[in-house]
């Protein structure tokens, strides 16, 4: 073969890297509890092991998670049985809405998304919850590029990302992020693109159930 006609290398800001967003499953609120210690609830238990195969057909590498409990719940048995370990990330937790416990979320949620600067006091604005999950996906994508990568992360923090990585991202999509969930992102030279219409299998639509059908307040 003529050298001259030998398709150029690939470098590393031409490599495709391919990122799932894997929201945690199911969760049990617990309103006396610390959000970061809210644990799966039973059918998020079982979510989380039916993850495994789907999980398993994606060629993930490598995996990285939100510190909060549910999120490391749900990676648990997949990670197992993969032999990966699961490295923790802070920046891709869960966007703080306030201070304290917020009972009428939904009016919240909806406020959330049409000013992207409102926060109660002592939470964080979708803004600056975009901003560091955006800023924490950007410096993995830069370890790994080229990589096929798993994210655990939560319902919230996701979409804002979703928002980043296409525009036309709306509210209605946001809400229709279910528990367990899994995006598909690609990047490359510097560009995220959002697969809207990825699909992980009917093995996980069998397992996925929408969020409001979360348990409400334990006290």
């Amino acid at each position: 073969m003529d050298w001259r006609r030998r398709p150029a290398p690939v470098t590393k800001s031409d490599a495709v890297t391919t990122l799932y967003f894997i929201r945690h499953a199911q969760s049990l609120p617990l309103a006396h509890q610390a959000e970061p210690d809210w644990a799966l609830s039973p059918v998020g238990e079982a979510q989380a092991r039916g993850l495994v195969p789907v999980l398993t057909a994606l060629g993930l590498q490598r995996l990285y998670s939100s510190p909060y409990r549910r999120c490391r719940d749900t990676l648990a048995p997949f990670a197992a049985a993969a032999k990966l370990e699961v490295a923790l990330v802070p920046d891709l937790r869960e966007r703080r809405i306030a201070g304290g416990w917020i009972s009428d979320f939904r009016e919240v949620w909806q406020r959330s998304w049409a000013d992207l600067d409102f926060a109660f006091e002592g939470g964080e604005t979708s803004r600056a919850c975009r901003r560091r999950v955006v800023a924490a996906v950007d410096a993995i994508v830069a370890r790994h590029p080229g990589e096929t990568l798993g994210l655990g992360s939560h319902g919230n923090a996701i979409a804002l990302f979703l928002s980043h990585a296409d525009p036309t991202f709306t509210v209605t999509d946001a809400g229709s992020i279910r528990t367990p969930e899994i995006s598909k992102v690609t990047h490359q030279a510097g560009r995220y693109v959002w697969d809207r219409g990825f699909h992980a299998g009917p093995e996980f639509e069998a397992l996925a159930c929408d969020f409001r059908e979360t348990p409400g307040v334990i006290a």
